[in-house]
């Protein structure tokens, strides 16, 4: 990598006792497999020379739910003051639902958000996730913005100092990608392509 200390801080996905964040039946967990992947991405990171931060690595987090996001964004911002904020980025991890009635659905596939509000740097980095995703078979069986990037009112995106984005890493509440994202290959394909669209951005926007 280059010279240049570049931050990657890392959100993981609420915590075991935020209610309603898992498969239909239960088995699969969203808070468990965002730490999963990034257990695994942390360490490549930073054999390429990154500094890499998590923001919640604890199981559980804060309540109530502002609480836990105004945490989550002092974490960004106060390593935002200390590094620079054009040094890093934040990379939220999750994973979406088509529904909150407890049910099976059949939307399919990889989404990454920005803040409605965002710098450039906030949308190249969102696009070069999906670019990467798409090229990689992940984007599933809805129709993508012309952007490739997705915009929300998220509270972390739009409260966070540094180029800012939140991948929806498939469905947890399709069958066939919570079976692919239960696997060691499918956590394996998502921490590669956290690790790949990192390095990429890095290298070709700064």
């Amino acid at each position: 990598m280059a010279k240049q200390q570049y931050i990657v801080i890392l959100g993981t996905a609420h915590g075991s006792n935020v209610a309603g964040k898992h498969s239909p039946d239960g088995k699969f967990r969203e808070y468990k497999f965002s730490r999963d992947v990034i257990s695994m991405l942390k360490p490549r990171l930073e054999g390429q020379g990154f500094t890499v931060y998590v923001d919640m690595p604890q199981d559980e987090v804060p309540r109530p739910g502002n609480a836990e996001l105004s945490a989550r964004c002092k974490i960004v911002n106060n390593l935002c003051s200390k590094y620079g904020k054009e040094n890093c980025i934040y990379v939220s991890i999750h994973v979406n639902a088509a529904g909150s009635d407890g049910k099976w659905h059949d939307a399919r596939g990889f989404a990454v958000y920005v803040a409605n509000s965002c710098s450039a740097d906030s949308k190249r980095l969102a696009k070069t996730f999906c670019d990467l995703a798409i090229s990689r078979g992940l984007r599933g069986n809805r129709s993508v913005p012309s952007a490739h990037f997705w915009q929300a009112n998220y509270y972390v995106l739009r409260n966070t100092a540094c180029p800012a984005i939140l991948t929806e890493n498939l469905f947890q509440d399709n069958r066939s990608d919570v079976e692919f994202l239960s696997s060691q290959a499918g956590k394996e394909t998502i921490a590669t392509l956290h690790c790949d669209a990192i390095k990429q951005f890095f290298r070709t926007n700064r």
